[in-house]
């Protein structure tokens, strides 16, 4: 996490506190580069909650790829490019199944804070860099050492926003207003 700020992207206060669930992952062993464009796909779509796990599945299935707006240097293009207007992609599998493990979190903390799921939003979902973890000095032969192993984790943060019942139905409008045209 940034040095600058302590706590969520957001300031969760300004939220309604009954109708967010949030959940956190710390020092997840994935690349945070495959985690920030993860994490720029689903929210950019806006995803719901239910949407999102099931987009996750079909890239640990390299059904669906993600679209690596951001550090996409030596990554092919795809097929299927239509749905995200961007060629650029990949599967990482690894973070799409510890992210997906932290929605089915946020998930369950929804249910259990008496939320309805069915109309439950992504409102955030951002990666940071983890703590550095150094490791003894990596060996290349007897008494030669060339640096010390360096490990970084990554730190994700999912806050999920039950709609109001007049936000839905505009949102559901917008929708319908999009594929019909």
């Amino acid at each position: 996490m940034p040095k600058n700020r302590e706590g969520y992207t957001v300031l969760i206060s300004e939220l309604p506190r009954e109708r967010i669930a949030i959940a956190r992952g710390r020092d997840l062993p994935i690349k945070w580069k495959h985690a920030v464009n993860i994490c720029d796909a689903i929210t950019s779509k806006r995803m719901f909650i239910d949407e999102a796990v099931e987009f996750l599945e079909k890239i640990i299935n390299h059904e669906e790829y993600v679209p690596f707006y951001k550090h996409r240097r030596h990554y092919a293009h795809r097929r299927g490019s239509d749905k995200w207007k961007w060629p650029q992609g990949g599967y990482p599998e690894r973070a799409a199944r510890h992210i997906l493990k932290l929605l089915r979190t946020a998930k369950a903390n929804a249910e259990q804070a008496g939320l309805d799921t069915s109309r439950t939003i992504i409102f955030v979902m951002s990666a940071h860099k983890g703590r550095i973890l150094r490791r003894r000095p990596d060996r290349i032969g007897p008494g030669l050492f060339r640096g010390w192993r360096i490990r970084r984790g990554c730190n994700i943060e999912v806050i999920l926003y039950q709609l109001t019942d007049e936000e839905y139905e505009k949102l559901m409008e917008a929708i319908r207003k999009k594929e019909t045209s």
